[in-house]
Parts: C-alpha cells; structure tokens; sequence
C-alpha cells in the first residue's frame, strides 16, 4: 500500500524554507493574531492563490474571526460584512472532504461573496476540525497564474489546516481555562461582597454589577414578571439601559424575550433569545425565602453566544448568588425575630409591672384625697389626671410593640430616594400623607416602586436638577405620586420611550398618567391610581 504524501513530497525545495519557518511558528507560544494569519499567508504563497481566508467558528458553527491575505484596507473597506456562510461557503462549512471548484459563477453581493468584494471564479477550501467537531474553515480564491488548483494543492491546504486545528484547539483550551479563572475569581469576590450585614437591594446590585464585567455586557437587570411587565430590580447600564432595551415590542406576549423569560422560570434554567444583531440570555434567580427574579443580559451587538459550558457557569453562579441572598434574608430575619421577641418581653414589662404600679399608685394618692384640704385635692387630682395620660400612653406603647408589621411602603420609599441621593448629587424631598401603609397593597405598591424608580433614573440621566421633590399621598381613595424636578425640561413632545411602562403600569390599575415639562423650568411626573373600597 502506497504511503500518503508527506510535506516533503508536496513542496519544493524553494518552499522547504517557509514550511519550516510556519512549523517553528505553531510550536513556539504565539498569540492567535500572529499564528493564523502566517497559516494564511503560508496556504496562498505554496499553492500560488491570489486570495486566502481563515475564519475562526463559534460554537453554533458561524463563521467569526476572519484572518485575510490578499485584500488591502481600501478593498476591506469597500467589502463592509464579511460572508456569514452562504452558497459554496455554507457546502463548505458541512463538507467532509476538500471542496474545489473551477467555475464559481458567484458575483459579489450574489449571497456567496459580500458587496464588494472582487470577483472570485476559482475556488478551493478545507474544513478545520478538532474532537470530531468543526472549528474553522481555510479557503483560497483565484491562482495568480490564472491557472485552476488542482488536488495537489487540496493535499497542501489540509495538511496547513491540521496545524491550523491544533493551534485553534490549544487557543480554545486556554481560554476556556481562563474564562474558568475568570469565573472562580468572581465567585470568590461574590463570596466577599454578600457578606451581613449587608441591605439585599445592595447585594443584588452587586450580582448585576459583576455579571455585567463578566460578560462585557451592553446592559444587565435583574427584573420580576408582574403580570408580564418586567420591574427592574437592580440595573447596571453601560451602553444602554436595559429598561429602554426590554420595550414593549420586545417583552410582549409572543417575542422572542418574552418566551425566554417565560421558559427560564418554568424551567429553572437559563435561555437564550436573539433580538438580532443582539443576544439576550435570561436566567431565573429563584430568592427561596423570598421572591423569583429573572437576570437579563444584553450582549453586546453582534457577540456570539454563550456556549453550554458557559450557560451551566452561570447558573452555578447565580445558584451561589441566591443562597448568599437567602442567607442574608434568614439572618435579617433572625435578627427582627429577635427584636420582636425583645420587644414583647418590653411590653409584658410594661403591662405587667409599670402600669400595675402607676395604678396603683394612683389608687394611693385616690385614696389619701378624702384627708387633704380642698386647694390640695385639686392639685392631686391633677397628678391623677396626668397618671392617668400616662397609662393610657404606655398601652399605646405596648400596642405598637406588640404589632408584627408587614413591609413598609413609606420605607420603600425613603429607602428608593435615599438610594438615588448619591447619583443625583442630594437626596431628593420626599412628602408622605395619608395611610399608605394600610389601603396601598403590595401589588400596586411594586408597580409604584417601579414608577418612582423610573422617574428618579430619568432625572439622573437627563434632567441635570439641583432640586428634586417626591410626594406621595393618599386622599379620597386616590393614590398620587408626583416626581419634580428643576432640570433642564423638554421644549416639544415628550420622548414617549421612556414613558411607555410608566402608562402601562397605571392604566394596569385604571389610572393615569400626566407630564408637564418646559425648557429650563424642570419636570413634574404625575402617576395617578385609584383605590379599592
């Protein structure tokens, strides 16, 4: 049986020189910008090719990474879009063995070769594979000869493409290995920074904050689905803020977001949605001793999905990330149990030993009454009378000891704004009136919450205010929340973008919504709601 070819055999002496200089090269420890660029080079200098192109495959199989010889910057220019993998270039990313074409009859723009691109008839290309598994492609246009390639050149670019296979193989492993250091290197600081006492507003901000570094994130939010509006949480915005990105069109029933947050929650796992050119990986962040938040990331336009490998670190992560929390809640509610519990034994102090000895006392000073001059019972009665004021303000005391109280909505609130005083530069006004705490329910409490959270974010990114006011107040079974501000206003229709989810949220309760804003003058948001009997 005949031996296959070597390289000796399928180069000339001439070439032996380059061959080794390209060998010297893949074994030394070279960056992947010097490597696969030499390959290229190599590939259309030993097989004559006026054009060579190696591109790099992420792990859905498209083509990335593009490594070039034969275009200059003026060509590049005029090209715009690298080819994506249409026409011989799609049969090529399949194709088991070498393709090799002598008549391409592809024009530029005809969906093989982008606008621009010059003109290619003759055509030759190998996959690059690795553990069964296609990583890349290397492919050559047009001989300068005018001549066609021929199978000696076929045997030429497949022995360059297992050197290619081995330097992307080896590149592949490291950065899967620093990516994997990468991630424990966060855990480790996740580790440090949800450490009680510790508010849990806090601590998801920190979750958002090292997710977004981690994936160089355009935007990232953790968001809870009330009735399919999606109420952010916590944001960390870099290019964009998630809240303008998760729209209306891109969070209604039936997109492609939507499904996605859906599926994460009833699947416990994460998913991925592409709003094209942008990926969005959504990952349910299951709080146990609380609530079900979502984690929403916004990948940069354009960036390859996360592999398997990758979603499954992340769903480690924010599994690590919700046990901290829990932990967080379980200690804060340790502590309020305790307080609680310290502050029946003060009311059973109270009740038990004050008020039985200030009665008794006053049954004392009662009787002695009868045994005092008239001028002196007036004044004893006095002091009864002020006993009496203060027994009845010790039982008041203790009744309020005594109330196990629900969450808060006027310390929602002044949490919210004090959170904000440090972006805004002061911390915002705030009025209460009415009895928040007992006709506002939790759910229009969130979609309130949410609201104010909007509109203080819009001041921070817009309004450049030096004053801010927030009033709320309950009157007549209404619910108002007004947001002003003296910022620089608007002249001319309000950008409604911003405004969307806000209208929604109110009319979600039959309520309304009004903006009045005037260049120079400032803003004022009024988000109006009415309340059940």
């Amino acid at each position: 049986m005949a031996r296959p070819p070597s390289i000796t055999d399928l180069v000339s002496a001439e070439q032996r020189a380059e061959v080794l200089e390209l060998l010297d090269r893949v074994t030394a420890d070279l960056p992947l910008d010097e490597l696969l660029p030499r390959i290229v080079d190599v590939a259309a200098e030993l097989t004559g090719a006026t054009y060579g192109v190696l591109a790099v495959l992420d792990d859905e199989g498209r083509m990335r990474d593009f490594h070039l010889h034969g275009l200059d910057d003026d060509e590049m220019a005029r090209i715009g879009a690298l080819p994506v993998g249409h026409g011989v270039l799609g049969d090529l990313l399949r194709a088991d063995r070498p393709v090799l074409v002598d008549h391409l009859g592809s024009t530029p723009g005809d969906g093989t070769l982008p606008e621009g691109h010059p003109a290619i008839d003759r055509f030759l290309g190998v996959g690059i594979d690795h553990g069964g598994r296609r990583i890349g492609v290397l492919y050559l246009g047009e001989r300068r000869d005018g001549g066609p390639f021929t199978g000696h050149h076929a045997l030429l670019l497949e022995w360059l493409a297992d050197r290619a296979s081995h330097v992307l193989a080896l590149a592949d492993s490291r950065r899967r290995a620093d990516r994997r250091s990468e991630w424990l290197q966060v855990s480790a600081r996740l580790a440090e920074l949800l450490q009680p006492p510790l508010e849990k507003r806090r601590a998801l901000t920190h979750v958002v904050e090292l997710v977004s570094w981690l994936f160089h994130a355009r935007a990232v939010a953790l968001g809870r689905l009330v009735d399919d509006d999606l109420v952010l949480v916590a944001e960390d915005e870099t290019d964009t803020s998630f809240g303008d990105f998760v729209r209306p069109e891109h969070i209604a029933p039936g997109t492609p977001v939507h499904a996605a947050v859906l599926t994460a929650v009833r699947e416990h796992r994460p998913v991925l949605a592409r709003v094209d050119p942008t990926v969005v990986v959504v990952v349910p962040v299951p709080l146990r001793l609380t609530e079900r938040l979502v984690l929403g990331i916004v990948l940069r336009r354009g960036a390859p999905a996360p592999d398997q490998e990758e979603l499954d670190l992340l769903a480690s992560f924010t599994s690590q990330a919700t046990s901290s929390i829990d932990r967080l809640d379980a200690l804060a509610e340790r502590a309020e149990m305790l307080v609680l519990a310290d502050r029946e034994r003060i009311a059973r102090d109270l009740h038990d030993v004050v008020i039985q000895r200030l009665f008794a006392t006053g049954l004392q000073l009662q009787g002695m009454r009868v045994r005092l001059p008239h001028e002196d019972q007036e004044r004893l009665d006095v002091i009864v009378g002020d006993l009496d004021q203060t027994i009845r303000d010790i039982r008041t005391t203790i009744f309020e000891l005594s109330q196990v109280r629900a969450r808060s909505l006027r310390q929602e609130v002044g949490l919210l704004t004090s959170e904000y005083a440090e972006l805004l530069g002061h911390a915002p006004t705030v009025g209460l009136h009415g009895p928040l705490d007992t006709t506002v329910s939790s759910t229009v409490a969130d979609s309130l919450l949410a609201t104010l959270r909007e509109a203080l974010s819009n001041v921070v990114k817009h309004a450049r205010a030096r004053a801010v006011e927030v009033e709320l107040r309950v009157e007549a079974g209404v619910l108002t929340l007004l947001v002003g501000d003296d910022g620089v206003g608007f002249d001319g229709p309000l950008p409604e973008s911003g405004l969307t989810n806000v209208r929604r949220r109110a009319q979600a309760f039959g309520g309304t919504v009004r903006v009045v804003s005037g260049a120079g003058v400032g803003t004022v948001l009024e988000w109006t709601v009415p309340l059940p009997d």
